[in-house]
């Protein structure tokens, strides 16, 4: 059998020119593609541009009309009539008027019990009365736009008399103003049409109610026999020609009613933007071509003298990677030549890197075991990190489908650990996430696996488990463990830890969402107080999602007064005397209920709307002082928290000034409390303003001392009056030896100089008798009474007071 006979050079030429090819074709296809791109990028811009210019020049006519309602029913008095009689004279004289200047069609004036008592046309439509009846049961504007005959903007405003009896007066517009602005502002024509309603648009069914230039639309609708997916033509827009010139027509909806859809088109001549692009396109292709053939002319030139020496130490080379040293070595690269050019270089070093790689690849093989380690095992626990867990759960998520079982993760994370860090140091911490690491090791099997996330967060990962309930089970094996005391050096810690538990056995799950899924129950075990496990259900990425979303709710709590105060008192810790309240923000939401603070307070610490709400809470503040005035609560005060924004804007002094003579009060009712934080930002500035503020006669204190940045000589600087013990060492005093101590150090630090000491949080009777002993001023927690909303502190005072005395005294444990 003969066989054709091809040289290498040939092979390599074509090889070349292929690859040139392959290259020049892509970006050929590339280049064209980016043209698509740019006329659709262009299609929705128009698109978007003409949809925000209608949206805006509906708003303005939508606004001039509310305005003109709201403005003609004060210059009438409405609000101070006993009925709608005047407005409805009044009216009726305006409307040619309002005609006129507005293009208002008609006008209708429709009293709360939906009768009409002043109408321009002959009769009320049902859209008018429906408007009414929203308007009456919302009592706010409602517009929308309405085609029958023609499209028009249905305007309905409420308006309220002396008697707060409401009527609603309705107004129809033309767009014929908006359709003007709209060719005028975006330089494109424009109508308003109207086709049968379905699924598919024929423009040959189109029936035109306005239109900037009608009689050439006619002409181009007419072009178009096809029928086009609606949907479709609502996303791309419609490409129309006529006498060399190119169209596009982009369809924005404006109203649907049974049989009949309308829509607002806008139609822009695009012909410079296509020829453009079609001369850019032919450019393109010849230059790519010219460029083709003179690289293939050069490469065939070049790499034929070289291509035959080229492809010996190509195929030589790859031993190289396959660690075949010996038999490189043994392969004639050398050649006989007066001259040495490159090749030569190529190949000599070749023969040298040859010993070089042999050396280097016994040292990484020994090294290799190392990097491997570093790169997927934590340094301080000896566990997996998230490298490795990455890695082994999207295997063991790849696998899902060849198995009938599911996979299982765990999200584990210590329950204040921080504390350890902070009072003890990262190197006691150190050494207690060791031990944790430990008892998660053992407390799982062989083909399990256990990877520290990240700080004092643990992953496990149970793979082919049958069932959630297998999971739980290595949870509460956990969980048990940790109930167990951990000994670092020469101290005890007891230290649990909150787990979030998910079990899929979905293909179509992703690895991270597992992590993500275990993250979120895990938290909600936090949230319920720790030391439990939680398992991941689909409504606990809702709360999550809810959260995002309250944020946005925030604003409009303000502007509809949702929030209010609730009080908790605070009491002598010798003899039980009512001292005063901290005044407490609370937030009940028209539709979740009452928030908690910790929700929403994060969000509002930060924004704009935290002074304005500060100053509401002040004013409150006062206004309570004065009714405990005159229920004989003479010698109470009124602890009032002041946000960073807060403390340090410049019309705070000024404010509390004028509440003082509105109210007729001595500052004396009153303390102020900060954190630490906010005195310690910026210690000059706060004791600038704390001196100013004391000259008047507040009193301060320091609000959670021990959570942040406490110095013994910042307190010495600081005008402060009061310090209150975080209840987060409260709760432990009894159990921890480490928090009772702090407590007991720092009522003693405090009252050597000469400060009033309050303690949050007290909940036991044992708390109580312990703080009263080691000389402890004030109490306040739920021991003696939760914060109370202020609309129920009268009777809740009558209730627990006596001369001024608590009734009931702390129950013995």
């Amino acid at each position: 059998m003969n066989r054709t006979f091809i040289s290498v050079p040939l092979k390599l030429l074509a090889l070349i020119v292929g690859t040139l090819l392959l290259v020049s074709a892509g970006f050929s296809s590339l280049s064209l593609w980016r043209l698509e791109q740019e006329f659709t990028q262009f299609q929705r811009d128009k698109l978007n541009l003409g949809s925000a210019q209608f949206s805006v020049e509906k708003a303005r006519l939508d606004n001039q009309l509310r305005i003109w309602v709201e403005s003609f029913s004060d210059i009438v008095g409405v609000n101070e009539k006993p009925n709608f009689d005047d407005l409805t004279n009044a009216v009726a004289e305006q409307f040619y008027a309002l005609q006129l200047h507005l293009n208002v069609e008609n006008l209708w004036l429709i009293d709360e019990n939906l009768q009409t008592l002043w109408l321009s046309p002959e009769s009320t439509p049902r859209l008018v009365r429906e408007h009414a009846n929203e308007v009456l049961r919302m009592q706010e504007p409602l517009s929308t736009i309405d085609c029958q005959v023609d499209c028009q903007l249905f305007t309905s405003v409420p308006v309220i008399n002396e008697n707060g009896k409401i009527a609603v007066v309705t107004m129809s517009a033309s767009l014929i103003d908006i359709i003007f602005s709209l060719h005028q502002s975006l330089n494109s024509n424009v109508a308003v049409i109207s086709l049968p309603s379905g699924q598919t648009l024929s423009l040959q069914q189109v029936s035109f109610i306005s239109a900037s230039n009608q009689a050439q639309l006619k002409k181009l609708f007419a072009q178009h026999p096809e029928q086009l997916p609606l949907a479709q033509v609502m996303d791309e827009g419609i490409q129309l020609s006529q006498n060399h010139s190119h169209y596009l027509l982009n369809f924005m909806p404006l109203a649907t009613t049974s049989t009949r859809e309308y829509f607002l088109v806008l139609i822009d001549d695009v012909s410079d933007f296509k020829e453009k692009n079609e001369n850019y396109r032919n450019y393109f292709l010849v230059t790519e071509l010219f460029i083709f053939i003179t690289l293939a002319l050069l490469v065939f030139f070049v790499t034929s003298p070289f291509a035959r020496r080229l492809i010996n130490l190509a195929n030589a080379l790859p031993m190289l990677s396959r660690r075949e040293f010996n038999e490189f070595r043994k392969v004639p690269l050398k050649r006989r030549s007066l001259f040495v050019d490159e090749l030569d270089i190529v190949a000599n070093a070749a023969q040298d890197l040859s010993f070089e790689l042999e050396q280097l690849n016994m040292e990484v093989e020994q090294k290799t075991q190392e990097l491997e380690n570093i790169a997927m095992y934590d340094l301080l626990t000896g566990l997996p990190n998230r490298n490795m867990l990455n890695l082994q759960l999207h295997k063991q998520v790849a696998s899902l489908h060849r198995s009938k079982e599911g996979i299982g993760v765990l999200f584990l994370d210590l329950d204040d650990f921080k504390k350890v860090n902070d009072s003890h140091g990262h190197g006691e911490g150190d050494r207690l996430l060791e031990e944790a690491a430990n008892r998660i090791r053992t407390s799982i099997n062989k083909a399990d696996l256990a990877c520290r996330f990240g700080g004092d967060e643990f992953v496990i990962v149970l793979p082919q488990i049958a069932s959630i309930e297998e999971a739980v089970s290595v949870a509460k094996e956990i969980l048990g463990r940790f109930k167990l005391p951990i000994k670092v050096g020469s101290g005890v810690f007891y230290v649990s830890t909150s787990i979030g538990i998910v079990y899929s056995d979905n293909e179509a799950i992703r690895a991270e969402d597992l992590v993500s899924f275990a993250d979120i129950a895990m938290y909600e075990a936090k949230k319920s107080g720790g030391s439990q496990y939680h398992i991941y259900k689909p409504e606990m990425f809702t709360r999550v999602a809810q959260r995002v979303e309250l944020e946005g709710e925030v604003r409009q709590a303000l502007l509809k007064q949702q929030f209010s105060l609730s009080l908790q008192p605070q009491l002598s810790a010798k003899d039980k005397k009512l001292i005063g309240f901290e005044a407490l923000l609370r937030w009940h939401h028209p539709e979740r209920g009452m928030i908690p603070p910790d929700e929403f307070i994060p969000i509002l610490e930060n924004s704009e709307y935290m002074i304005e709400l500060g100053y509401w809470v002040m004013r409150r503040c006062f206004e309570l002082v004065s009714e405990f005035l005159e229920q004989g609560l003479i010698d109470v005060r009124v602890a009032i928290n002041l946000s960073a924004m807060q403390f340090l804007d410049p019309h705070l002094s000024d404010y509390l000034r004028q509440l003082m003579r509105r109210f007729n009060l001595s500052a004396k009712h009153f303390e102020l409390e900060l954190t630490e934080q906010t005195l310690v930002s910026d210690i000059d500035t706060a004791i600038g303003v704390m001196t100013s503020l004391k000259k008047i006669g507040f009193s301060f204190a320091i609000d959670d001392f021990g959570t942040g940045y406490s110095s013994l000589a910042y307190l010495k600087k600081m005008p402060v009056d009061v310090i209150k013990i975080d209840k987060s060492f409260i709760f432990g005093m009894l159990e921890n030896h480490s928090d009772y101590q702090i407590i007991m150090s720092t009522i003693a630090m405090v009252k050597n100089l000469g400060l009033t000491v309050v303690a949050e949080g007290v909940e036991s009777g044992a708390q109580l008798r312990s703080l009263t002993m080691n000389d402890c001023d004030i109490i306040q927690g739920y021991y003696f009474s939760k914060p109370v909303p202020e609309v129920e502190l009268k009777s809740f005072l009558a209730e627990r007071l006596v001369d001024g005395y608590w009734k009931t005294q702390a129950k013995q444990h």
